[in-house]
């Protein structure tokens, strides 16, 4: 009887270890839940952090096409107005052209002053003939 007293108490011990064992299982594995529960609450938070930024750029890119927008609506007034200045362009050179090839007509028309004061002189000399030849046709009318 002692023996089998032994043995139920020997067991007893066993179980006693293996409860406790079990105990420090369940504290580790609770222990394990904790950290594992701290770690998505962390991963809950990064992911709040993420959602806002993901806001944020989609308010920046929102912002991005408006300015865009306004940006390909100027460039589009700029075009016209290029074109526009570079078809002034194009005709004030036709013009400037223009002006140019009618300053060398009118400079091969104009007299210089040299060229003036020739003929002035031989105005002068014709002038005098035509009146020494009316005076001799006086002369001759008076003779007869």
């Amino acid at each position: 009887m002692e023996e089998l007293l032994r043995q139920i108490l020997s067991r007893l011990d066993q179980m006693e270890q293996g409860q406790q064992q079990l105990f420090v299982g369940q504290q580790q594995t609770n222990q394990r839940f904790d950290r594992i529960e701290s770690d998505i609450t962390g991963i809950k938070s990064d992911i709040t952090g993420i959602k806002s930024d993901i806001t944020g750029i989609k308010s920046d890119i929102t912002d991005l096409k408006t300015t865009v927008s306004n940006i390909e609506g100027q460039q589009i007034e700029n075009s016209r107005i290029i074109h526009a200045l570079r078809h002034n362009s194009e005709e004030v050179n036709a013009q400037l052209h223009n002006i140019g090839h009618n300053l060398d007509v009118l400079t091969g028309k104009a007299a210089t002053k040299e060229d003036v004061s020739e003929l002035n002189a031989k105005f002068e000399v014709l002038n005098s003939r035509l009146f020494h030849q009316e005076a001799a046709i006086h002369q001759l009318k008076a003779v007869k």
